[in-house]
């Protein structure tokens, strides 16, 4: 049996995997103390908003 390349699959799966990465990053926002790994972790969950929002604007 063949299977069928679905490029939308492969789109869903990068967006669950970096949903669950930004999860990750939020739980270590909330229980790091120093305002420095603070802002670099914010920074880091944003751009993996960004990713995931871009994404899901290419699912049509």
């Amino acid at each position: 049996m063949s299977a069928v390349y679905n490029p939308e699959s492969d789109l869903i799966a990068q967006i669950e995997q970096l949903e669950l990465e930004a999860r990750e990053t939020h739980r270590k926002v909330e229980h790091t103390r120093s305002q420095e790994d603070r802002r670099v972790l914010n920074r880091q969950l944003k751009e993996l908003k960004d990713k995931i929002e871009f994404l899901r604007q290419r699912l049509p």
